[in-house]
């Protein structure tokens, strides 16, 4: 299953690169910050009294037009999570990288708002400890955004994601299973695009 689940991925991150080469795509450069939380987590058999984090977000989007007022939207992004955390009177910091590839549609509801929805594919592991033959080396996330067109080079973004797979709590110490971010866009085209 994990073999599968890999190839998915490679060929959907293929063709999503061949997508952006062809079509008439709008740049963007994206930085968010915010906050990462979840429910309850227990690290042996013990409960953490405190598991968030403040996240920052960074990376370029890509939207690419589908129709007047529908779009679908990838990029590649840098995640990184600092939180503090404790057990019993144990206080330990906690810090980590990801790299994340978003895939969304979004919908214009008018000159100033748009929605999008979507996946959010990350490694759940450093690289050097991903293993293709294991099951946990891949995290899903449901995302969703609102974006205010502020004027035609800057956004402002709010963004939450919300974790779709399911691993042990070891996992989700240092990289919390939910997060909303508040952020600013710039559009990095040099042209207006009447579609974005």
């Amino acid at each position: 299953i994990s073999d599968l689940r890999m190839k998915k991925t490679a060929f959907l991150i293929s063709f999503l690169s061949t997508i952006i080469c062809v079509s008439q795509t709008q740049l963007q450069f994206e930085l968010t910050l915010g906050y990462s939380f979840q429910g309850q987590t227990t690290l042996d058999n013990q409960s953490l009294e405190n598991n968030d984090a403040l996240g920052l977000r960074l990376g370029r989007n890509y939207l690419i037009p589908i129709s007047k007022n529908l779009y679908l939207e990838t990029g590649i992004f840098g995640k990184y999570n600092k939180g503090k955390n404790k057990i019993e009177t144990l206080e330990f910091t906690t810090t980590n990288l990801r790299l994340q590839l978003p895939i969304c549609f979004g919908y214009r509801i008018n000159k100033k708002w748009k929605l999008a929805l979507g996946i959010g594919i990350e490694n759940n592991k450093d690289f050097n400890m991903m293993n293709i033959k294991k099951e946990d080396n891949l995290r899903y996330d449901l995302l969703n955004k609102i974006v205010y067109t502020y004027n035609k080079k800057i956004k402002f973004t709010l963004y939450s994601n919300w974790m779709l797979s399911s691993f042990p709590d070891v996992y989700n110490i240092v990289s919390p299973r939910n997060g909303i971010y508040l952020g600013v866009i710039y559009d990095l085209n040099r042209h207006k695009n009447k579609q974005n």
